[in-house]
């Protein structure tokens, strides 16, 4: 009996020590296939800027050819345009040469390739914080010495109409025309960007006509700044919905008459908040990964607890500012929440076209699982349900300049077989929808945020109240 135990022991021990191996395995091939290092950087010292600048674009030609999400026509585009920029004998500053290898990635037509700055030298940014509306872009914080502006609608920017501004900006990445817009919403307060794409005729300045809400017009001369790597915060045009100070920047923020639910405590990433005179609950990821010292776990955790002890009537789960980060977080969330609500009742999704990544996957999860008590509000997520992430990021050896190229299809609408693109990952998380379209469009205004109004929010406010009466 005892080596019949003995040998039982060994066995488990043997399976354990398979499994884990196997696991182990798998977990270094996806990553060495899906997460590639860059190309090593053995490029001899130039002798001049020119020659600089022609090994700046051969390594960024490699780069580009790690990238998996280029069609075979959006691949020869890039080529051909990697070709020009190299023959040319024209050195040119770092924002022009910025900008048009933006335009190269953005060939590839996804959402998440693209460029940024490496870790020494940030661009040359404008003290000015815009968020976009339904009406037009508007400042809505700046550095106290352009604290005349915050309030303004965005006219024109170097005597360009800002529609014609925002269309200059919007070829620069690849994706959804509404990811686009609103990444060009973000970049217009980079002055680097604003120099490259030849919007500004100054590279360390460009006028800014606003409208302001008296009715009069205001052209202001605003001169960029560089921050500092670690010490300056680094902000969406999101954060600016919250009229709080940013702790380190000092900025006016334009005072609304009111600050809606989902717009308190804005830079808490996670919050779950009993909704009054409902028995509904708002659920506000702003993040699928941990930020700071706030563990997304922990608040997981703790909001199932909660929702188990007294199970509300209907869920609001706030995607609207979440960029993403790690889907692995949520899935079991996603699909205990139909379970951790009163029977019957509804769950609403808040998406906006900042909803991306792992937002969207998280979305996904949640319909899928939700199935049609899942209703939809706002506006459209930031990407297509089928796309390229994963990857990894490789800077050039002399500009300051890195590439996020993507190794990994995801498809949530459809199958995804090949082994060659499909991230592996996602055939242990599966999802599978028809659309995340909102079942309602549903737009912010400045007028609303001004009032202190949220309409999607308020919209499956009224929802839940309605679902809770018709609830036994």
């Amino acid at each position: 009996m005892r080596r019949i135990i003995i040998r039982t022991v060994i066995g488990i021990v043997a399976l354990a020590v398979v499994v884990a191996a196997a696991g182990g395995g798998f977990l270094w091939a996806m990553t060495s296939y899906f997460n590639p290092a860059p190309p090593p950087l053995n490029y001899p010292k130039p002798a001049t800027s020119l020659e600089a600048q022609r090994q700046d674009l051969d390594y960024f030609r490699k780069l580009v050819t790690l990238d998996r999400s280029f069609s075979e026509p959006a691949r020869a585009a890039a080529a051909r345009e990697i070709d020009a920029l190299e023959t040319s004998t024209t050195v040119f500053p770092e924002p022009k040469l910025r900008v048009a290898l933006m335009r190269v990635l953005a060939l590839a037509d996804n959402g998440h390739t693209h460029l940024n700055s490496d870790n020494k030298v940030q661009p040359e940014m404008l003290p000015v914080g815009v968020r976009l509306f339904s009406e037009g872009l508007y400042i809505l914080a700046a550095r106290p010495d352009y604290g005349d502006m915050p309030g303004g609608r965005v006219v024109a920017i170097d005597g360009q109409s800002i529609d014609a501004v925002m269309q200059t900006l919007e070829t620069l990445r690849g994706g959804t025309a509404r990811w686009r817009r609103y990444l060009a919403s973000d970049m217009i307060t980079t002055q680097d960007v604003l120099y490259g794409a030849g919007i500004a005729s100054n590279p360390d300045h460009s006028t800014w006509t606003v409208a302001m809400p008296d009715g009069t017009t205001r052209t202001r001369v605003i001169t960029g700044y560089r921050p500092k790597t670690n010490d300056d915060p680094s902000l969406d045009t999101n954060r600016w919905l919250s009229p709080e100070p940013v702790k380190g920047l000092g900025w006016i923020s334009f005072k609304p008459d009111a600050v809606p639910a989902t717009d308190a405590d804005f830079d808490k990433t996670f919050r779950a908040v009993r909704i009054p005179a409902t028995c509904a609950m708002l659920i506000q990821l702003k993040s699928n990964v941990d930020v700071g010292k706030e563990r997304i776990a922990d608040f997981i955790s703790t909001t199932t607890s909660d929702m188990k002890s007294k199970p509300p009537c209907a869920a609001i789960l706030d995607m609207r500012y979440n960029g993403g980060g790690d889907y692995t977080n949520t899935y079991r969330f996603a699909h205990l929440l139909p379970e951790l609500i009163a029977p019957g009742g509804r769950m609403f999704v808040l998406t906006g076209p900042s909803t991306f990544s792992a937002a969207i996957t998280t979305t996904a999860f949640l319909k899928d699982a939700g199935g049609d008590r899942v209703t939809i509000l706002g506006e459209p997520v930031g990407d297509r349900l089928a796309f390229f992430s994963e990857g990894y990021r490789g800077c050039l050896p002399h500009a300051h300049l890195c590439v996020r190229y993507q190794t990994g299809k995801h498809d949530y609408q459809h199958p995804c077989t090949d082994w060659h693109v499909c991230y592996w990952l996602n055939w242990f998380y599966p999802v599978r929808v028809k659309t995340l379209q909102p079942d309602e469009i549903i737009t912010m205004s400045f007028a609303d945020w001004r009032a202190g109004h949220d309409p999607a929010y308020e919209r499956a406010v009224r929802l839940a109240k309605s679902s809770e009466a018709r609830q036994p």
